[in-house]
């Protein structure tokens, strides 16, 4: 199993690389049956209502809302203008390890004691003074959201809703495991120029039973598999992140 070190990188290195081209095409999805489940069968999957739930956040109230992401941040943000927002003594330089110790990438982190608070920005590797690639939290009760109100720990259930779609995710259990791969034309879905792009991962929900069944390994998932009916509240989002394309891109 991959450590979770790891899993940052590859997390890191796909979030940019989705910034770098169009979205990949929507996989193909098995057909649901359609038989009805039998009585005392377990919850159902986690579906989507119509695609009119959960606006995003504007105006006036995302102005005055200090844990919106990505509000302010933007990729030329300056040094002097994180410590005049945060405070000079709430930024502290690190860096995190490459998967099986290919080398390192540096990270910013805001507010680094603090889990409801912390926030990491992530760096370019060879240019530090180089724009900001992108952004990430992943500590459960965090008060960082974005307009939609995702956040780490919200369970797949409630983002299904906000989506107002599906969604497909890779399995748990390896270097891209639990990422979103496809919105299915949902309320977060990015498009094409979006800027930031918007990448979620998804992670067995605290205190989950050992053993408990879960969709795993190198393929996709979709939200709505009747073969999967406790996902909606056993999964929930463990990192939400941004990123920018490089200024070559």
């Amino acid at each position: 199993m991959p450590t979770r070190s790891t899993r940052h990188y590859v997390w890191l290195a796909l979030l940019l690389a989705a910034c770098s081209r169009a979205p990949a095409p929507p996989p193909a999805a098995a057909p649901a049956p359609t038989a009805a489940p039998a009585p005392g069968a377990p919850s159902a999957p986690a579906t989507a209502p119509p695609p009119s739930a959960a606006p995003a956040v504007t105006g006036t109230a995302a102005a005055a809302d200090p844990w919106l992401l990505p509000g302010s941040l933007h990729p030329l943000i300056t040094q002097a203008e994180l410590e005049a927002r945060f405070g000079k003594a709430n930024l502290r330089a690190e860096t995190r390890p490459g998967p099986e110790g290919d080398g390192e990438y540096p990270v910013l982190v805001v507010f680094p004691d603090d889990p409801a608070r912390r926030l990491e920005l992530e760096l370019d590797a060879s240019d530090r003074d180089a724009p900001l690639r992108g952004l990430r939290v992943s500590d459960p009760g965090s008060r960082w959201h974005d307009a939609h109100g995702l956040r780490p720990g919200m369970s797949l259930a409630e983002l299904v809703r906000i989506n107002g779609a599906p969604i497909s995710f890779y399995g748990l259990d390896w270097d891209y495991g639990g990422v979103v791969q496809d919105w299915h034309g949902g309320h977060l879905a990015n498009g094409v120029d979006a800027v930031p792009f918007r990448a979620v991962t998804l992670a067995a929900r605290a205190g989950l039973a050992a053993g408990a069944r879960l969709p795993q390994g190198d393929r996709v998932y979709r939200s709505d598999d009747p073969a999967w009916p406790n996902i909606g509240r056993d999964l929930v989002i463990e990192t939400l992140g941004m990123s920018w394309p490089a200024p070559d891109q």
